[in-house]
Formats: structure tokens, sequence, C-alpha cells
């Protein structure tokens, strides 16, 4: 999920309009507290708003109905997800809702039902999700979340709990991890490995499809190997980036709000990659999905939005030893039109009253890895001519690009600088093909 220092500006949907009421108590504007109406999920127009203590009330009561039919399990809590998502739109509630409603969740049952202890793990385990390590009241609230997790899961072995499987408690120790690793200190990152290392081995041991989450669970802790000894991340590996593609593929047909996650997750790790034309057309692919599903005010199609605006700029830079947005070429490609200097971070904010708008010789341009390109002017190998791939390497040695192709059955090529074009508009495969 993008983070808030990365995410969109609030989306517009979550502002109730002119006449807008809670479709619970039926109320127009605040309620007696003075708490506005809120609404954070696929609702549209006037219909899903509501008083936050309305939805609170309204979900306690729909526990308790499962409490007296004797269905308060760890499964029932995982599929009614009464807390968690809309009961109109059958979606997760996002931001600031789901932070509130599941804080809310959590008081409820250690209140009225402890005892249940399924119910009472998996409200701890969303709770513990909804947390933002690096706040220092989420932090506190996450640690004491942590050992009541670990005091729990002892107890239910103890009693021999049979809703406490291997599967359940591999993530409940991944959660432990995440959440020490978000932090980030050296401590908790030496928690987050002995966690995420336990979790690993339990995913290990059930096999099949859960194999493949440990799999990326190990890159998990070849992270945390990198920060703790102070090195840089290392980058994706083509099976982690498979996992992830699996992952993705699995839940892509839902069209739910976790789908599209899911899917950003995946495209970002592409981008990282160096695989920027996957990533692109994943998230085109996600933008428009949300907007059909969601609407074009909901949070997850806001935030895709701005992830692709993101991947969509172009980076080189001159030999100043700085970064500029490339624009577009000019001159039949004998000079291209650069701005900046821009930060290194794509998500850092632009200060653009500092920045310049400069038109350079394209032999000056250094490709930033994972730039697309187009292959021109190739002699030997003119059938190679209008492929366009990704800069996955700068080859030293020859002072060549080694770029990726998009082709099947296309090998990475090492192509001179002078002979790759930056593609700014990425085609549709489909289009080009039809």
């Amino acid at each position: 999920m993008i983070t808030k220092s990365q995410s969109a500006a609030e989306p517009p949907s979550c502002m109730p309009p002119d006449g807008a009421s809670c479709w619970l108590c039926l109320e127009e504007g605040p309620d007696d507290s003075g708490a506005p109406l809120v609404r954070d999920c696929s609702c549209r127009g006037h219909s899903g708003f509501a008083h936050l203590q309305c939805l609170v009330q309204y979900a306690k009561s729909k526990t308790k109905d499962f409490a007296e039919r004797g269905e308060l399990t760890l499964s029932t809590m995982f599929v009614e997800k009464l807390f968690e998502r809309c009961p109109n739109c059958k979606q997760e509630f996002q931001g600031d809702l789901y932070y509130d409603m599941t804080k809310a969740q959590l008081s409820f049952v250690e209140k009225e039902f402890k005892g249940a202890n399924g119910w009472y793990l998996g409200t701890l385990r969303r709770r513990i999700h909804a947390l933002d390590g690096k706040k220092e009241a989420d932090r506190v609230e996450g640690e004491e979340i942590c050992a009541k997790m670990l005091t729990l899961i002892d107890n239910m072995k103890k009693n021999g709990d049979p809703q406490l499987d291997a599967f359940m408690l591999a993530s409940v120790y991944h959660d432990i991890g995440k959440f020490n690793y978000d932090i980030g200190t050296n401590q908790c990152l030496e928690t987050a490995k002995h966690y995420l290392e336990i979790s690993r081995d339990f995913f290990v041991t059930l096999g099949g499809r859960d194999s493949d989450i440990a799999v990326a669970i190990e890159g998990n802790i070849a992270n945390v190997e990198a920060r703790l000894s102070g090195n840089n991340l290392p980058t994706k590996k083509e099976s982690d980036l498979s996992v992830q593609r699996a992952r993705y593929n699995c839940m892509m047909r839902q069209n739910d709000v976790r789908t599209t996650q899911v899917g950003v997750h995946l495209a970002t790790a592409l981008f990282e990659a160096y695989h920027t034309i996957e990533a692109l057309r994943l998230l085109e692919k996600l933008a428009c999905a949300s907007r059909r599903v969601h609407g074009s005010d909901h949070r997850g199609t806001a935030d895709t939005a701005f992830l692709l605006k993101r991947f969509q700029a172009r980076y080189v830079s001159i030999g100043d030893g700085l970064n500029y947005q490339a624009l577009r070429y000019e001159n039949d490609g004998k000079s291209c039109v650069i701005q900046g200097p821009v930060p290194r971070n794509i998500f850092e904010p632009r200060n653009f009253d500092d920045e310049k708008t400069l038109s350079v010789p394209t032999a000056v341009i250094y490709f930033s890895l994972g730039s697309p390109v187009m292959l021109h002017g190739l002699k030997k190998a003119a059938h190679l001519n209008g492929e366009i791939g990704d800069v996955r390497e700068f080859c030293q040695s020859t002072d060549r690009c080694v770029v990726h192709l998009e082709g099947k059955d296309l090998k990475p090529v090492k192509v001179k600088p002078e002979n790759l074009r930056i593609v700014f508009d990425v085609p549709d495969p489909k289009k080009e093909s039809s």
C-alpha cells in the first residue's frame, strides 16, 4: 500500500455533499458530539455516508448476533469483516476510517469477547495492520499488541485450540516481523529478522502455494540484513517478482480494494527492479479498473493515479551529478528538453520555482536505470530498430546500456546510448498488434 507520505491528496469521496445523511440514523450533518459524516469505501454519490459511532454501534450489534448464534470464530471474522468493510458496497474501509474502526473493534472485543481467542487474535492482527510504526503513539500501541499476540498464541497452544493452525502462526509471526521492520531501529530490525525467519520456516513447511510466500519473506529478511549492515537494499530478484505476479494473478478477478493494493505492490516492485514498462502497463490497468469499480474519487483510484504519474516521468543526468526530468526531443532527436534539477527520490516534493528548462544535445544524456527506450539507427542488427525495452544495466567496460526488450524470444542487448531514444508514452500492445 502507498504510504501516507506518498499518497495523493484526500479523495473528494470522503467529503459529504450538501444534503448527505447517515444511512444508519438518517440524520444530516455532524452527530451530537460534532463528529462529521464519514465515508472511505467504494460508495458513490450521496450513499454510504455515516457517523463513525453509528458504524461502530452497527458493527457491535452484528458481532453480538454472531456470538448469540455461537459463530464467533476466527474464520467468521475474516469472512464477515464487520468492523472493516462497508455493509453497502462490500469494500474495505480505507485511511482514517479503517484506522478508527479497527481501534473501536479492539476496544469492544477486549471488553466483551476477550475469551473468544480466535476472534481476539484476528482483531489484534487487523489493528496492527492499521498502525504506522514510525509514529510514536502507534509504535507504543503496536508493541503492546505484539506482546498480546505472543501471549495469546502461547495460551492457545497450551489449550490445543484448533483455530491456531500453522498458517495462522506463520501469519502472526510475519505481522510482528513486518511491524518491527517498519519501526526501523536496529533493535527492532533484529526482532523483525527473528520473527520473519520463524514465519518463513512455517510457510516452507506448509509447502504448495505457501512456499511462494516463504520466498517473498526471504526477500524481506534480505532487506532487514541490508539495513542492519548499512548496505543498500538488494534489488528485486526475478524469483521475488514471480511470486508477487502469482499472488496478483490469484486475486485479479476479485475487483476489490485489496486486489488493487496487491497490484500496486507488484507495480512498485517491478519499478524498483527496473521493469518500468511492465509496471506502467499494470498501473494503467489498475487505475482503469479502480475507476470503473470504485469510482474516480475513491482513495485506491487516486493513489494508483498518483503512482502512475510518478512512474511516467523520465529522468536523466547530464554529467553534472544532478538529476533532470526529460520532457521531449527536438531537432529530429538531436537535442532533448530537460527540466530540473529534481530530487533523486521521485516522491520528494519538487520546487518548480528553482527548476530551469534546458535544451541539451542528446549525446550528453545519461539514461536512468529503468528508462523505457526504443532502439534506432542500428545497422548490423537493423531488425531490432523500433523495438522497445527497459535499461536494466550500464556496462562500463563497453560504454553500452543493457536493454531488456519487450519482444518475445528477444534476448537482452548491449546498445550504445546514441542508438537509444527515450519512450515518453509507452504504447498499448493491443493497439500495436491490431
